[in-house]
């Protein structure tokens, strides 16, 4: 009579292969984690390096100003004191801008700023709206024609509508060009080499208005 011997189970070939798995699962969630973590303290120190910094507050201060006032359409075509209120209006944009690309980027924490910077954020987009809507309009002496660049503060937009309903959406529809050329923000600027999001949206390489 012969008798059939079943072999024996081995474990080690079932928790090898499981055992592989969760140091892989753990090793990727101990890595998203840490990047969650740096993006975290990332943001936490541009917020407080700009609002720390006088150079910022000097720049919030001018932008105030003419938010308050309703005078942004006077740095168009700037006189002479008025340049300097003008550089520092674009460069408080410009702050925005590349926030929004390093947030884009998920260089930058998007809900620890939000939670932070939502409502301003927002109120300074529309703010500026119409201001950011002129510079998009440049003026090309070659081709004696208006060109509209919507990069031009492209990544804040994308956020700020994001964010809210009740921010304004810009087009090339939304105003059409000034009735001539005036002062520097009508030059004319490089087409941009038409990378983008996938979405039909600016990404970075941004064009400063300035």
């Amino acid at each position: 009579m012969t008798f059939c011997v079943a072999p024996s189970f081995n474990w080690v070939q079932i928790l090898t292969p499981a055992v592989i798995v969760l140091s892989i699962t753990v090793a990727f969630l101990g890595v998203r984690s840490a990047r969650a973590s740096a993006r975290q303290r990332a943001t936490l120190d541009m917020i407080e390096k700009v609002e720390s910094a006088p150079h910022y507050r000097d720049l919030h201060e001018v932008f105030s100003k003419h938010r308050r006032q309703s005078t942004f359409g006077r740095l168009h075509d700037p006189t002479e004191d008025e340049k300097d209120e003008r550089q520092s209006v674009i460069d408080y944009l410009n702050h925005y801008e590349l926030v929004a690309i390093g947030i884009r980027e998920r260089i930058l924490d998007a809900k620890f700023y939000r939670n932070w910077m939502e409502s301003a954020f927002v109120r300074d987009w529309n703010a500026a709206a119409d201001f950011i809507q002129y510079e998009r309009w440049r003026w090309s002496t070659v081709e004696e024609k208006w060109t509209y660049h919507r990069q031009i503060f492209g990544n804040y937009q994308v956020m700020a509508n994001e964010w809210s309903s009740q921010a304004v959406n810009l087009t090339e529809a939304t105003s059409g060009p000034p009735d001539a050329p005036s002062g520097p923000g009508d030059d004319a600027l490089p087409e941009p080499d038409g990378r983008s999001s996938g979405d039909g949206n600016p990404t970075p390489p941004a064009t400063r208005a300035d």
